[in-house]
């Protein structure tokens, strides 16, 4: 009779092997089973780890059953209805240590003793010629691979399951703490979901909207596993835990890395939908080139911009007015005019820093200088104008000749 092979190889004719061998293995498989667990025990402690009586319960009667079915292909051979019947049960044995939180190293350990053990008896009890020992080793090498294979594809089937089943929870828990729902939940569900979602409910959060850059293909980003992330949404978001906590701003621009992301600001955690409404503020800017896509941008680095786009009519308004004496220049001379005077007045009224600021000759800023002088007169001196001066000239750089907003509309 023959033994099934590793997936891919040819079957060999084999010699038979004699089924008084599993009959005189039969009476020693409690013993047997008991030492794979005991040695399976002792490597756990080793580790420093320790087996519930439930596992140990577990692990005791799928090597049994192990042993039995390879016993009984000894002594009766094997079929298709045998082979599927072993490999439901250690694909349902695999789907359960999956399900556990546990691995299939204490079972391909106690495999490993079971043969050792069932070899050393075997040697005791039956002089076998070697082309019966040559059969049996690869018949056990088999056996031993198809129940580790079956058990592998429940674990991993079992595994994909649990992982997705706990994405959709994050997903679902994500949407409630943005106020998807239109409707606060309540303290009690609030942490139900959590704990469905196996997620800590921090103190302080912050959204980050996430946007693939220009650069090309970039792989999904991994988030560390404390991030509420969803990639499907129609905005693909994240909830960031304690943003303002050691290495955590390092952690994000790791893992952003290739990935633009607005990030808003840090906030109560019931007050997530509102870091939610920042970000979105902010990566309108960027939608709209207002703002370089650059990496991770935070929401609190770009206050000017966020203030000065929020009315972009009131802007314009006092950009007429505050640009009066420059209106009669054309747009290129009055760019280069309005350009030197934010420099000037950025650099405290230093000829030489407005230069370097500018890249051009400082005896070129003083006489610029003086023209604006003569056109500005004493507003350049006086404080409450040259403060909404600089704003406007700031506006002008930001958001481009905004003095002209009237004509374009």
């Amino acid at each position: 009779m023959t033994y099934p092979l590793r997936e891919g190889s040819h079957q060999a004719p084999q010699p038979n092997l004699s089924a008084k061998l599993g009959a005189r293995l039969r009476p020693s498989v409690p013993a047997l089973v008991e030492q794979a667990v005991d040695g399976i025990r002792r490597r756990v402690e080793a580790d420093s780890h320790h087996l519930d009586p439930e596992h140990v319960e577990a692990i005791r009667e799928a090597i049994g059953t192990a042993v039995h079915t390879f016993l009984d292909r000894i002594e009766h051979g094997t079929d298709a209805q045998g082979r599927d019947v072993l490999a439901r049960t250690f694909r349902s044995f695999g789907a359960s240590e999956a399900r556990h939180g546990r691995g299939l190293e204490c079972l391909h350990t106690g495999m490993r003793i079971s043969a050792a053990v069932a070899w050393s008896r075997l040697a005791q009890v039956e002089t076998l010629e070697r082309d019966h020992v040559a059969a049996l080793g690869e018949a056990v090498f088999a056996f031993q691979e198809e129940v580790s294979t079956a058990a592998s594809q429940g674990y991993a089937q079992a595994r994909g399951a649990g992982v997705a089943a706990l994405r959709r929870r994050r997903s679902r828990l994500l949407g409630v703490l943005l106020a998807e729902s239109g409707t606060e939940p309540e303290a009690g569900a609030l942490a139900s979901l959590a704990r469905a979602a196996r997620w800590r409910l921090p103190e302080h959060v912050a959204v980050a909207l996430l946007h693939q850059q220009e650069s090309g293909d970039t792989p999904a980003p991994v988030l560390p596993s404390d991030v509420l992330v969803d990639l499907e949404r129609v905005e693909p978001c994240a909830l960031v835990p304690d943003p303002e906590g050691p290495g955590r701003s390092r952690s994000l621009e790791r893992s952003l890395r290739g990935v633009g992301a607005v990030l808003g600001p840090t906030v109560p955690l019931a007050r997530a939908p509102e870091s939610l409404e920042r970000a979105r503020e902010l990566a309108e800017l960027v939608r709209t080139r207002m703002v370089p896509a650059s990496g991770v941008l935070r929401w609190g680095d770009h206050l000017t911009e966020l203030l000065l786009s929020r009315d972009t009519e009131l802007v314009a308004a006092m950009a007429r007015r505050r640009l009066a004496p420059l209106s009669a220049m054309r747009e290129p001379q009055r760019g280069r005019m309005a350009d030197t005077l934010l420099a000037w007045l950025e650099s405290g009224f230093n000829a030489n820093e407005a230069a370097e600021r500018l890249r051009i000759h400082p005896q070129t800023v003083r006489y610029r200088m003086r023209r604006l002088e003569e056109l500005f007169g004493p507003d350049l001196r006086e404080p409450t104008k040259r403060f909404e001066l600089e704003l406007v000239l700031r506006a002008r750089r930001f958001l481009g000749p905004v003095e002209l907003e009237s004509r374009r509309s």
